[in-house]
C-alpha cells in the first residue's frame, strides 16, 4: 500500500464515520419529542454536533491534494489522528460511558412517554457509530505506519562472529 492508498481509505473510513454521526445529530436533535426541555437529552444532541465537528474539520483536510513533503504528510496525520481520537473520546466517555449512559435511561424513563423511545433509538445510533469509530482510528494507525516505514530493503549480513579462546 502507498501514502495515497492509504490516505485515500482513510478518506473513506472517515466519510463513513461522518455518515453515521450525521445519523446520530438527527436521532438526538430532530426525533426529540416535542416537549423538548429534558436537559440532558440537549446535552446529548451538543455532544453529538461536537463530534460531528471534529469530523467536519478532519473531512477539510481531503479538500487539498496531498503535501508535497514527508514532513507535510506527517502533519496532515496528526491532525487527522487529534480529530478523529477527540471524536472518540467524546463518544467513549461522554455518551457511551456507563455513568451518562445510566443517567439518560433513568431521565427518559422518569419522563416516560416518547422518551424511552427516542433514547432508544439514539442508542441504537450510537452503536452504529462504534464500527466507523473504530475503522477511523484504524485507519489513523495505518496511515502513519506507512508514512513512517520505508520499504524493507535486502541487505547482505556478514557473519564477523569471533571466538574466544
Amino acid at each position: 500500500m502507498t501514502v495515497d492508498d492509504s490516505r485515500a481509505a482513510l478518506h473513506r473510513a472517515v466519510q463513513e464515520l461522518w455518515l453515521a454521526v450525521a445519523e446520530l445529530v438527527l436521532s438526538t436533535n430532530d426525533d426529540q419529542p416535542e416537549e423538548s426541555d429534558l436537559a440532558s437529552a440537549e446535552h446529548v444532541a451538543q455532544l453529538a454536533v461536537e463530534i460531528q465537528g471534529r469530523l467536519a474539520e478532519a473531512l477539510e483536510v481531503f479538500v487539498g491534494s496531498l503535501p508535497a513533503t514527508t514532513e507535510g504528510v506527517l502533519r496532515e496525520l496528526c491532525d487527522l489522528e487529534r480529530l478523529v481520537r477527540e471524536a472518540g473520546l467524546i463518544y467513549w466517555r461522554d455518551l457511551r460511558a456507563h455513568d451518562p449512559v445510566y443517567q439518560l435511561r433513568g431521565s427518559t424513563r422518569r419522563r416516560s412517554g416518547a422518551w424511552p423511545s427516542w433514547w432508544s433509538g439514539v442508542e441504537q445510533s450510537l452503536e452504529r457509530c462504534e464500527e466507523p469509530l473504530v475503522a477511523a482510528g484504524e485507519a489513523v494507525g495505518a496511515a502513519l505506519h506507512e508514512l513512517v516505514t520505508s520499504p524493507p530493503t535486502e541487505t547482505t549480513r556478514t557473519n564477523t562472529s569471533r571466538r574466544s579462546s
